[in-house]
């Protein structure tokens, strides 16, 4: 999720390295005490982002191909996926990458957001043997988040 401090603009995003500031990969709104870029205190509102849903998956663009998460269920009960982005078709830079894909509850509730590196393989492997539905989302650093929906 990103954040942005409403005293000087300073933009927080949880899945980015802010090397200047020494905010590791994944650290939480939580975690941040003060605003690093003026010091103060209790100033960030979330951002919302634009989100993507493909649902005609016949006649997807190349910018929806590389950014829609794709399933693949592992085992024969359908508990087990795994979530991928094509690889080949989105780069994975430090200025441009898939930032993490997250599961969601049939009631929105986020379930479980992995972190993804630059250079990391854009996939996951998530139990979903609790869900009788769920949303998988992929964040791009650049191009917003794209949503599945999924019933079992």
């Amino acid at each position: 999720m990103r954040y942005v401090c409403v005293k000087c603009n300073y933009i927080f995003d949880e899945s980015v390295w802010d090397r200047e500031e020494e905010i590791k990969i994944g650290t939480k709104i939580e975690d941040i005490e003060k605003c690093p870029s003026c010091e103060e205190y209790d100033t960030f509102q979330g951002i919302k982002e634009e989100v993507n849903y493909a649902d005609d998956y016949e006649n997807l663009k190349l910018l929806e191909i590389e950014h829609i998460p794709q399933i693949k269920i592992i085992d024969d009960d359908h508990n087990k996926i795994e979530v991928f982005i094509w690889a080949s078709e989105h780069p994975m830079w430090d200025d441009h990458r898939i930032t993490s894909i997250c599961l969601y509850d049939e009631y929105s509730d986020l379930v479980i957001e992995e972190f993804l590196f630059p250079e990391s393989d854009p996939s996951i492997e998530l139990d979903v043997s609790d869900l009788d539905e769920y949303e998988v989302v992929s964040k791009c650093s650049i191009h917003w988040s794209w949503w599945r929906k999924i019933k079992k």
